[in-house]
């Protein structure tokens, strides 16, 4: 379905058509591949969906900025539930520096506040020209120095958004992706966060979960998934088990985070894991004491120390290996 929401007009003094493509959407889907082909990879696997087909509850949108009918602009949001990432920011290279992209982004925001929109996050260039425009209309950093952005309706969002409630285990479906984001940006908690998904510290997952979806699809990657999710609707843990081919017989990994709220759910939450009958390790940054402790209750122990394994945020970390057969 397509919305025109108003015009901009440009530097050139020419008047842009601004709109929002809610998917899925036949009409417009040629096109949107076509103008945003050159992204590839798994960005493109899910535009070739996400335009024909639903994608369980995710809210896909493209905002776009039109010349003589045709799109030469575009910001795309995912989103559920409120919480959204912004991405694929693109203007045709012939249509660039008229200010294209700032009039859609200017209706776009608004777009998203009159939908009772929450919380949104991006990534980008610290210190670019791309970064000055996203804090314009609200961007911060989600720590300082750093790229990955945040825009929040309420400045109290993540104090509501992760405030304590019963919660329940779940399977992953693609509109936890946004929701995933809000959950590894958390600032001033555990540095390794996932080993599989390379997340140290607060991470920007807008291709980490949609490499990660991908995977759960196409691949015999892992050996079982679950979030938890809390009765407000927010994402409050993961644990995702790997298998570690590196050894022989494999072991398996277990990737465990969770928000400081609901340390006391976590158990709950791998309780559900289908855990394969193989060696479980799971690698825990010498700072986060309450996952270690959270492990041990869970029947792990912990079988060893790696010394200065990683450095993050100029702190080097010891990394403890905690297992169970």
């Amino acid at each position: 379905m397509y919305d025109k929401l108003g015009e901009a007009v440009l530097k050139t003094e020419e008047r842009m058509e601004v709109g929002v493509i809610t998917t899925p959407d036949k009409h417009h889907a040629e096109e949107m591949q076509q103008f945003l082909g050159h992204k590839g990879g798994n960005w493109e696997w899910h535009i070739e969906r996400c335009v024909t087909e639903v994608l369980d509850a995710l809210e896909t949108r493209f905002y776009v900025g039109k010349l003589d009918g045709h799109v030469i602009t575009n910001i795309m949001t995912v989103e559920h539930e409120g919480v959204g990432i912004l991405g694929h920011v693109f203007t045709r290279p012939n249509q660039r520096r008229k200010g294209a992209c700032k009039g859609v982004m200017a209706y776009q925001m608004e777009d998203f506040r009159q939908r009772t929109g929450r919380a949104l996050y991006l990534g980008t260039g610290y210190n670019s020209h791309p970064y000055y425009i996203y804090h314009s209309f609200g961007f911060e950093s989600v720590y300082p120095e750093s790229g990955f952005m945040k825009y929040y309706v309420g400045e109290d969002f993540e104090e509501r958004y992760f405030a304590p409630a019963p919660t329940q285990p779940k399977p992953v479906e693609w509109h936890d992706w946004p929701k995933v984001t809000a959950l590894s940006g958390i600032v001033g908690w555990d540095a390794l966060r996932s080993l599989k998904w390379s997340v140290y510290g607060p991470t920007n997952m807008e291709g980490g979960f949609l490499g990660f979806k991908h995977d759960l699809e196409t691949e015999d990657v892992y050996e079982d998934t679950k979030l938890l999710t809390s009765s407000d609707g927010a994402i409050v843990g993961w644990a995702t088990v790997s298998r570690d081919e590196r050894w022989q017989p494999a072991t398996a990994v277990l990737d465990l985070f969770f928000h400081p709220n609901f340390a006391d759910d976590v158990p709950t939450l791998l309780s559900a894991v289908k855990f394969p009958e193989l060696k479980i390790q799971c690698y825990v940054d010498s700072s986060a004491k309450k996952k270690a402790s959270v492990l041990e209750a869970s029947g792990f122990t912990c079988e060893g120390q790696l010394k200065n394994q990683f450095a993050y945020n100029g702190q080097h970390y010891d990394v403890l290996v905690f297992a169970r057969q």
